[in-house]
């Protein structure tokens, strides 16, 4: 998913979409792509909006690539986005759904990918120290509430922005948010995943103890990811 504007990085994102700012002398997007590729990702579906002739210019170096435009991303949110994204998905493509501002090592990619669950959040011990997504999850490790008031529930982990869907469950997913509209336009994913847990299409929550990742939205996230992640990936 990355079609939205980036507006806590301020000017550096005036010109570009958030998924090219560099960390570590290479843009998160560019570290994403690459990654998918080595653990045997063969098509990469992007949501674009924001500045998305960035992305188009990446699918000169990546052939898998192939951009999904959101043309109201202003406007709505990352649900939205895997909406526009869902007539590029086959009937029976089951998918891993990223967010584009992460860094991350190939790890997460594995675990998600041997993981027997066919619909699944990856999560982790909280490593963040600003901005963490928590969730929540049953006995059998079923998504039952997230939050970003950790009060609010008794949180197994944060949110990583990576996860593996089948397509009954995507079907499912957005036809649920199809009925939705136009007023669920400003939704986030998770948000809808969470719902479809609740709604009995249970999610499976993986935490992964000792993963290298960090999602980065602000100057601040970027000075951290440059000082203790980077260099363990």
């Amino acid at each position: 998913m990355a079609a939205g504007m980036g507006t806590r990085f301020g000017h550096k994102t005036d010109d570009m979409p958030k998924g090219f700012i560099e960390v570590g002398g290479v843009s998160m997007i560019e570290r994403s792509v690459q990654t998918l590729i080595d653990c045997g990702i063969t098509r990469i579906i992007i949501g674009v909006g924001y500045h998305q002739e960035a992305y188009r210019q990446l699918q000169q170096r990546f052939p898998q690539i192939e951009c999904v435009e959101n043309p109201i991303y202003a406007d709505t949110n990352s649900m939205y986005t895997l909406f526009c994204c869902r007539t590029a998905l086959g009937p029976d493509e089951d998918f891993l759904l990223l967010e584009s501002d992460l860094v991350f090592e190939h790890r997460a990619i594995e675990a998600l990918m041997t993981c027997e669950q066919p619909d699944v959040m990856l999560i982790t011990p909280v490593t963040k120290f600003q901005d963490q997504y928590y969730v929540e999850s049953d006995s059998h490790h079923i998504l039952t509430r997230c939050s970003v008031n950790k009060e609010e529930l008794q949180a197994k982990g944060e949110l990583v922005g990576i996860h593996k869907l089948s397509a009954p469950f995507f079907a499912k997913m957005a036809a649920d948010y199809e009925r939705q509209l136009p007023l669920n336009r400003k939704l986030g994913y998770e948000y809808q995943l969470l719902h479809m847990s609740q709604s009995g299409s249970p999610v499976y929550v993986l935490c992964e103890e000792g993963l290298a990742w960090y999602e980065i939205d602000d100057e601040q996230d970027l000075a951290y990811a440059e000082k203790n992640i980077i260099n363990r990936i």
